[in-house]
């Protein structure tokens, strides 16, 4: 779901999302590209909807639909926010109450001043429901690295939490397992994670120092909006706005500079959910590769098909085992498999996200 200046070239690729996500802008529009939807199916992420004031003149914006309990907190993947739920979200919110969040720095929220780690946004996001007035128990539904965000904050609230579907999720360790088993990938990977946050470093020191302006191309492209959904073509604008902040584009490179420690800040030996309902989505297709021109390692076609190799070897060797795992810590856990699907299973096999959301709300329900 990435598209933009730098995206051209490089999708969601970073040391963490290279494996869940990396699409050409491209290909991920031949692959994820929806006419623009229905007004009403839109509405809630065109604007802030709830701004939980977190402190530090801060806040955290919540788009929450839908009544009842336990309600489902809807965690974005990198560089995502709300609106990566939209198909999703409305029809489950006939069943109950679902909340989805913006990070800092993207959406409505607010920038930070804080390392965009793990450990910050998970304290982010209970600020935010506590001061929201979202009160538990809750159901946690991740995709991707928002995978961290949901296990992190289980883990630290354990008795809030009922429930969870992991959407084709990111692994503990994964920096540190990629790096073992698949070393050039892993490089890559890293490379090019870096080059997005020195990009947006270096375009929010010009803004802050006026050598960029508005009407300049430079200045387009620093502030467009690096995850932006096709259908959601009328909410450009105001995004670009919101991205002409210096802060905010700080706060974007802060998330990509923290994935290696957050793969590592969630790996927790002594993690057991008992026997709360919980369901592992995987998705059947292997994430395609995009890395920007002149990545190390990625410099000619034989070089790329060997990326592609280790991609998906990583895949089929690390990424469906770890997954196995994920649904272990449940003796009522599950792993299923999206077979048509690749890793953005929420736009282009929602109902699979649906049916795996209740069918653990019915799990509940009958305890």
């Amino acid at each position: 779901m990435s598209r933009t200046w730098f995206n051209a070239t490089l999708a969601a690729v970073t040391a963490g999302a290279l494996l869940h996500g990396g699409l050409s802008a491209a290909a991920q529009s031949a692959t994820t590209f929806q006419p623009d939807p229905s007004t009403e199916q839109v509405a809630p992420y065109l604007a802030p909807q709830t701004l939980a004031h977190i402190g530090g003149g801060r806040t955290i914006n919540l788009v929450c639909l839908g009544h009842g309990s336990p309600t489902a907190i809807l965690s974005p993947p990198a560089e995502g926010w709300s609106e990566a739920w939209w198909k999703v979200q409305r029809p489950l919110a006939h069943r109950t109450r679902i909340c989805a969040w913006d990070p800092a720095g993207y959406g409505f929220s607010s920038p930070s001043p804080q390392p965009q780690d793990v450990v910050h946004t998970t304290e982010d996001l209970w600020r935010a429901l506590k001061r929201g007035g979202i009160e538990g128990p809750y159901v946690m539904v991740a995709i991707s690295l928002g995978a961290y965000d949901a296990l992190r904050f289980t883990d630290l609230h354990r008795r809030s939490v009922v429930g969870m579907v992991l959407v084709d999720p990111s692994i503990p360790d994964q920096e540190a397992i990629q790096e073992r088993v698949e070393p050039k990938l892993a490089a890559a990977a890293s490379v090019a994670g870096r080059m997005i946050a020195r990009q947006l470093r270096k375009c929010a020191a010009e803004l802050k120092d006026g050598t960029l302006k508005r009407g300049m191309p430079q200045f387009e492209r620093c502030t467009a909006e690096r995850n932006f959904p096709p259908a959601f073509s009328r909410l450009k604008a105001r995004l670009a706005q919101l991205n002409a902040d210096p802060a905010r584009l700080l706060t974007q490179a802060s998330a990509w500079e923290s994935l290696t420690e957050d793969s590592s800040e969630v790996v927790n030996v002594r993690r057991r959910y008992g026997n709360m309902p919980l369901i592992v989505l995987t998705a059947g297709r292997d994430a395609s590769i995009a890395l920007p021109p002149g990545t190390p390692g990625a410099s000619t076609p034989a070089e790329v098909a060997e990326l592609r190799q280790e991609n998906a070897r990583f895949f089929r060797d690390s990424w469906g085992p770890a997954h196995d795992a994920y649904a272990a810590l449940s003796t009522r856990g599950r792993h299923q498999l999206v077979p048509d699907s690749g890793h953005d299973i929420p736009i282009e096999k929602p109902a699979a996200v649906i049916l795996a959301v209740n069918a653990v709300l019915d799990e509940i329900s009958s305890r």
